[in-house]
């Protein structure tokens, strides 16, 4: 964090970002924490690559140990095409101008579903 001093970290509340560890190491290393509500847009271009990575790895069955799984994650990761890391940075200013359409919010559908939204009041920003 030397070399990063003026980074801020954007997280909601999500488990994997409220972990009592996490914060203790922020605390110590002085990141600074953006606040960010509980199931607001989440408009960070690497959100589409979880569930593609997730399917890539789970196409076969779930890998059945940690071991296994790590491997998996990693091989995937490693055959991430640039072009399509490119697809979705591009399509950021679409999800923008939805959220903003929508008046921010939480009328969206934040997972990556390809399937139209079964609520009337929830929008997919990834499609």
């Amino acid at each position: 964090m030397k070399d990063r001093s003026q980074t801020i970290v954007q997280e909601d509340k999500a488990p994997s970002h409220a972990h009592h560890v996490q914060g203790a190491v922020y605390i110590l290393h002085k990141v600074i924490r953006l606040l960010w509500a509980g199931n607001s847009p989440d408009l960070n271009m690497i959100e589409p690559c979880w569930g593609h990575l997730k399917r890539i790895t789970t196409e076969k069955d779930a890998p059945k140990s940690q071991k296994k799984a790590a491997k998996a994650w990693s091989q995937a990761w490693k055959d991430l095409k640039q072009s399509q890391i490119q697809h979705w940075i591009k399509q950021i200013e679409r999800h923008i101008k939805k959220v903003i359409q929508l008046e921010g919010g939480n009328n969206y559908q934040e997972d990556h579903a390809r399937d139209p939204p079964k609520k009337p009041r929830r929008h997919n920003i990834y499609s």
